[in-house]
């Protein structure tokens, strides 16, 4: 099995040795972005991790150790930091994990672990050098404490993710009222009438407010110019929901939007997953727009992420007797978000309308 994995490791391609990688941490993790940061390449670290297995020859596994233990004092260096006594302790122990997950794999060879890893080519592989990838997740690479993603699933038009060059994200509470539906609905279907891309979590309330606001613009009589919507996943594509929104995900995918995730798609959906997802969706966008929070909202840690990688970030005002809006009220009242004054006009929190980039051409079955 060594020799079958070490072969492996060679002839995997930068995207397939991502894959093998992500299925390694399982989530979001800093010591494999140093890592990432400081190899020749995706291909380097994998091939460095088989070597160190416990089944190989132990020359082997110990240089596969030293080219490690390089390459993350040097990803850690490029941060400006130094690699301390208690991260290399750390490391090892998480190195001994991911060779736990290497040693399951179901196959050494590459077309089945590709086959398996994409669920026979249902969905599509991204990874940094790729057209498709967006720009913004290259701000997660500026620190020490932030990780970008390795790769990512898209199940969808992967065009859609870069069809806009600012997208707009819309974020707040599941437990919407009326009041949060009616401005959710107004902000999303106008920046995507105005040609923006609209993202968000794919769940109840403000994300699936948004997401149907721009599938109702994208089958509007300027359907052509219209925007497109992305759904950012907390686990892997194999469990998006709720169940509740089916009929959304199958709207979504009509009007030629996407789902996103950064894990694999047998990856559940924990709940410490969905604070890391927020990241993405803060991330991939230029503005965010927070339309309806509690103050203990999942949304005001995407506002965070906005702030941390300064996005423009705007807050709907609300009744202030309203617990439904306290979360928006505090932002603009502690000066971390602008007062978004009219859900209308999309100019003031969205760049120049434009025409969206056409979509990608489908796949041939």
């Amino acid at each position: 099995m060594s020799d079958a994995m070490l072969k492996m490791a060679g002839e995997a391609d930068d995207a397939l040795a991502r894959c093998l990688l992500t299925l390694c941490i399982d989530d979001a993790d800093i010591m494999m972005a140093a890592l990432l940061k400081g190899a020749d390449d995706a291909r380097a670290v994998l091939t460095s991790l088989v070597m160190s297995m416990q089944d190989m020859p132990q020359p082997g596994r110990d240089e596969g150790m030293r080219i490690l233990e390089r390459d993350l004092a040097l990803g850690i260096a490029r941060w400006g930091c130094t690699l301390r006594p208690r991260t290399r302790e750390r490391f090892v122990q998480a190195v001994e994990r991911w060779h736990a997950r290497l040693a399951s794999l179901p196959s050494a060879n590459p077309d089945s672990l590709r086959a398996w890893l994409t669920a026979d080519g249902a969905y599509t592989l991204l990874t940094p050098g790729d057209e498709a990838w967006p720009g913004g997740f290259s701000d997660l690479d500026v620190r020490s404490d932030y990780a970008p993603p390795v790769c990512l699933w898209v199940r969808g038009d992967a065009g859609a993710l870069t069809a806009c060059a600012e997208p707009l994200a819309v974020v707040g509470s599941r437990g919407m009222n009326d009041y949060g539906r009616e401005v959710t609905s107004a902000v999303a279907e106008e920046a995507c009438l105005a040609g923006h891309t609209v993202v968000s979590g794919g769940a109840m309330g403000v994300d699936a407010a948004a997401h149907w606001a721009a599938v109702r613009a994208a089958g509007s009589s300027c359907a052509g110019r219209c925007g497109r919507t992305v759904a950012v996943f907390a686990g892997g594509l194999g469990h998006i929901g709720p169940s509740c929104n089916e009929r959304l995900f199958a709207a979504i995918l009509e009007a030629g939007g996407a789902f996103i995730s950064e894990l694999c798609p047998d990856t559940p959906p924990l709940a410490h997953r969905f604070l890391l997802r927020n990241r993405l969706i803060a991330a991939m966008a230029s503005s965010v727009a927070v339309t309806q929070a509690r103050l203990r909202s999942g949304a005001l840690n995407t506002a965070n992420w906005a702030n941390e990688l300064n996005r423009r970030l705007y807050a709907v005002p609300g009744d202030v007797t309203n617990p439904s809006n306290a979360g928006c009220n505090a932002l603009i009242r502690d000066h971390r978000a602008i007062l978004l004054a009219d859900a209308r006009a999309v100019d003031e929190y969205c760049h120049p309308r434009h025409a969206p980039t056409a979509r990608a051409t489908p796949p041939e079955p």
